[in-house]
């Protein structure tokens, strides 16, 4: 499928999300879409799936004007699928249930093995009958991947962050899927934060910003660096400033895991990996945490016990275990901590808890609408740091456990963060990060434990620290693992 947009312009109220964008994409080829949070990516798949209008200018595909206003349905019927972030699924009903979801209730044998090849297309082996509830991040994402890839005459693919919550070797298939689709003559353009995922498999690289595309490339011609350069022009690399562990600090061990008051410890592992199931056991979720605190001994039987002892946990799934739709920003931030502002029952009034999301929203650089707008309206990424804001600010924790904390949020946002967190640590608070992510743990962690079959390889802080370092060390066989700069 061939797409152009001529002079494409998207308008809500004074605000302007597309901003005159003109551009041109081949029939089969794979291209990245890049910008920071509220750049105007989102706003340019839902005008071509039909979500929203374009307030002027147009788009063709294959030579043939599209109407002004496109309904989800027309889109789809001329061959558009779109991938999106946030699984769209139904938690209640079996994977085979919602891959023909508006399909009646009866499924045949013909669809089972439909729904069988899509997902092994995927790279997934789930069974058919689990609920989606059950489902981790990354597998209900596979779901919704599979779900799209059963879509007939699929002419034009738009994903946005589809790898967000994959580890490297469901990654790679996908990417074999994407090249495989582009060589039968559909159109990819693909939206992710994870650069190296991008320079990977697309041809060609554009770069919104403020709703105006200001970079059109060739992907050979971009590296990392080159391309974060152009996301974020100016932004100087923030110099890692290593913990400083003061004598006495309280220190946290678990399961051959430490980490001390005032350092960021990382723990790596596959998606979905038992780095997670790590952090939910701290924070109690199965009931029955339990580590050392310096000499004693500290059981944890719930997430209430948790927070009373001072661990907080920012969860991965931050739209379905943390957020809360419809409700404001401020009251985001303050969801947990509402019975201990003074006089205000189940409500932050104006003058409760004002200074706290001012500074808040300060130290994380979040932007968009003000304290009483809701947060629906913000950019995934700022949704992201109102989420860290909650377990960060209101109440300074003792142990603060971040799940892939940057997943899915632009260059910018990853530094607001990673400044935010190794703040935090100087404060004397011991922070763990549960990543799939290895640049992520070598942005934000002191050191890390990679995590495998119940073992840990531990990985100091040196000059060969790096993404590239930890991500290895998970590939290698176990007799292979122990190596010069690494303990176990």
């Amino acid at each position: 499928m061939r797409l152009r947009l001529d002079n494409l312009s998207v308008e809500f109220g004074a605000t302007r999300a597309l901003d005159g964008v003109s551009l041109s994409v081949s029939a089969g080829e794979i291209v990245g879409l890049l910008g920071h949070n509220g750049a105007g990516k989102s706003t340019l798949f839902n005008v071509l799936s039909g979500v929203y209008a374009a307030s002027s200018g147009e788009f063709t595909v294959d030579g043939v004007r599209a109407p002004g206003k496109l309904t989800p349905q027309e889109a789809s019927g001329m061959g558009i699928t779109v991938i999106h972030q946030e699984p769209a699924l139904a938690p209640n009903l079996s994977i085979l249930d919602n891959m023909f979801l508006g399909q009646g209730l009866r499924r045949s044998a013909g669809q089972r093995a439909q729904a069988r090849r899509a997902l092994t297309e995927v790279g997934s082996d789930l069974d058919l009958d689990l609920m989606v509830d059950m489902l981790s991040l990354g597998e209900r994402q596979l779901v919704d991947l599979a779900r799209g890839f059963l879509a007939g005459g699929m002419k034009m693919l738009l994903l946005d962050e589809p790898t967000a919550a994959l580890g490297r070797a469901e990654t790679e298939s996908l990417h074999a899927l994407i090249r495989q689709l582009a060589g039968r003559g559909v159109t990819v353009i693909y939206v992710s934060h994870r650069l190296p995922d991008i320079l990977d498999v697309c041809e060609r690289i554009l770069v919104l910003r403020s709703g105006r595309l200001v970079v059109d490339g060739a992907a050979d011609s971009f590296t990392g660096r080159t391309l974060a350069q152009a996301l974020a022009p100016g932004m100087a690399d923030e110099e890692f400033v290593p913990a400083r562990i003061q004598a006495g600090a309280g220190c946290l061990e678990s399961n051959g895991v430490r980490v001390a008051a005032g350092e960021v410890v990382g723990l790596f592992g596959m998606a979905a990996g038992e780095q997670f199931s790590f952090l939910a056991g701290l924070f109690g979720l199965d009931g029955h945490g339990r580590f050392g605190w310096n000499d004693r001994d500290v059981d944890i039987a719930s997430p209430a016990a948790a927070v009373r002892w001072g661990i907080h946990l920012v969860p991965a799934d931050r739209e379905n275990d943390g957020l809360v739709s419809g409700a404001s920003a401020l009251d985001t931030v303050f969801l947990p901590w509402f019975r201990q502002l003074p006089g205000r029952g189940w409500w932050v009034g104006p003058t409760v808890g004002e200074n706290t999301y001012a500074e808040a929203r300060k130290q994380l650089n979040i932007l968009g609408p003000g304290a009483d707008a809701p947060i629906d309206e913000f950019s995934g990424g700022n949704r992201q740091k109102h989420l860290l804001s909650r377990w960060m600010f209101p109440r300074q924790p003792r142990v603060l456990l971040l799940a892939q904390p940057t997943q899915g949020v632009d260059v910018g946002a990853k530094q607001d963060i990673a400044t935010a967190v190794r703040g935090l640590a100087a404060r004397g608070v011991a922070v763990l990060v549960a990543s799939a992510e290895s640049d992520e743990i070598a942005q934000l962690c002191d050191r890390s434990y990679v995590m495998y079959d119940g073992s840990r390889a531990e990985v100091p802080r040196g000059p060969e620290f790096s993404g590239d370092l930890v991500s290895t060390l998970l590939q290698l066989s176990d007799a292979e693992r122990p190596m010069e700069g690494v303990s176990r």
